[in-house]
């Protein structure tokens, strides 16, 4: 059984044509603002959008925060809202906190500002 080699151009659009299908399912882009008006963002974070057919897929891993939505616009929008209410409630009631939701919190304290 023979196998097949590729040459060396072959194999240079080959992993131009894997990498571009990736790129086409997911991205990742900076999230400059909350747009709230009592928070802001210190510096600007990477945030994920994915593509899953008609939907785009926000998300936020490092406090495991995601949002589905039709546009791209409306799943960071949503992703915004999740962030500011996933700070909110892990600060109302901090000494309740698991240790995973600690480390968020502590995070998102770095990262967000009250205006």
């Amino acid at each position: 059984m023979r196998q097949a080699v590729l040459t060396e151009q072959q194999y240079r659009d080959l992993t131009k044509q894997i990498v571009r299908s990736i790129e086409m399912k997911s991205r990742i882009v900076p999230l400059n603002t909350l747009n709230h008006p009592k928070y802001y963002l210190k510096t600007p974070v990477c945030i994920s959008l994915e593509y899953d057919g008609d939907t785009v897929i926000a998300g936020f891993s490092d406090i495991e925060a995601f949002s589905f939505a039709d546009t791209e616009y409306e799943a960071i929008g949503q992703l915004c809202e999740q962030i500011v209410m996933l700070f909110e409630d892990l600060a109302s009631d901090e000494k309740a906190l698991g240790p995973s939701p600690k480390k968020w919190l502590a995070y998102l304290r770095e990262i967000i500002g009250c205006r």
